[in-house]
């Protein structure tokens, strides 16, 4: 017969045994978690999205020369390929379309006849430019002028987006075009931003009207990098965009479904002694090589 004191000290083992076995569960528990933890923080990174153009590594191999021989408010630039030249605009007194070398140098002038606030221009191939004026968000689309000719708005083909007109100057401020994909794309500065792309372009100016407009305004909110847009222009063998904010001073590259793939600011530093004031446009030609123009007569030039 077990006395009640027998009892006592039979249990006290399985005690002592529980109790070790609830600390050794414990201390599996936090090694557990620990391990999950150490695996989380040592499994490498999600790899980043492949860039066509790794714009951080863009480098300043001429910065800031000013462009003889205009006036002050030069506005956009675009790389004629028929001709292997650049071309840029301006928006005031008197609005003027340019062409340049790549050192800057002024090359010839055309006078903009019944064209207001011109912000930007694109090449199209095939001897086709075309304008976009901000304000009124129309788009002219007119021959290559030969040496000394004027460009008429009253001779362009045109298109009109009136879409949120206002007389505060927040318009349409860049135009760029895909030629193997047939798009266009045009930014209206801010207030709010906006991207929109028109496809069947090429079409349409051969009588065959196809036109499909889409806003990409979403791509713009979702990279979250930028307070306004100046420019626009696209890496022909990707279709990738890059677009060009004057406040942010910033360049940045969106891919084919608009994600952010990388960026790169234009103020002191990276090649700059200064920042760039106030930067309006921006082309990226067939040899990969930037080229920004700035407020008043400043051009910039950019290679890897």
């Amino acid at each position: 017969m077990h006395t009640g004191h027998d009892s006592l000290v039979s249990s006290a083992p399985r005690w002592r045994l529980r109790r070790r076995a609830l600390t050794l569960l414990t201390l599996l528990a936090a090694l557990l978690a620990l391990s999950v933890l150490l695996v989380g923080w040592l499994r490498p990174a999600a790899p980043l999205p492949p860039s066509a153009l790794s714009l951080q590594d863009f480098r300043v191999t001429l910065p800031g020369v000013a462009v003889a021989g205009i006036g002050d408010d030069l506005s956009g630039i675009t790389h004629d390929g028929d001709h292997d030249r650049l071309l840029a605009i301006t928006n005031s007194g008197p609005e003027q379309m340019l062409v340049l070398d790549r050192q800057g140098s002024l090359l010839a002038q055309h006078a903009l006849i019944g064209f207001k606030d011109t912000e930007d221009l694109a090449w199209l191939g095939d001897g086709l430019l075309a304008i976009v004026e901000g304000r009124v968000q129309r788009i002219s689309i007119l021959p290559l002028p030969v040496a000394g000719e004027p460009l008429r708005r009253a001779d362009a083909r045109q298109l009109t987006l009136g879409i949120g007109l206002s007389d505060d100057n927040k318009g349409f401020e860049g135009i760029a075009y895909d030629r193997g994909r047939d798009l266009l794309y045009l930014v209206k500065e801010r207030d709010p931003q906006r991207l929109y792309r028109v496809a069947g372009l090429r079409s349409t100016l051969q009588g065959n009207l196809q036109l499909d407009v889409q806003d990409l305004t979403a791509w713009i909110d979702d990279a979250g990098v930028s307070s306004d847009l100046s420019a626009i222009t696209v890496e022909p063998r990707s279709g990738h965009l890059v677009l060009l904010s004057d406040e942010s001073r910033l360049l940045f590259e969106l891919g084919p479904q608009g994600q952010l793939l990388s960026q790169r600011s234009l103020g002191r530093g990276v090649g700059l002694q200064e920042p760039i004031p106030q930067p309006e446009g921006v082309i990226l030609d067939d040899r990969g090589e930037l080229f920004v123009v700035s407020e008043p007569n400043l051009f910039y030039r950019l290679a890897r």
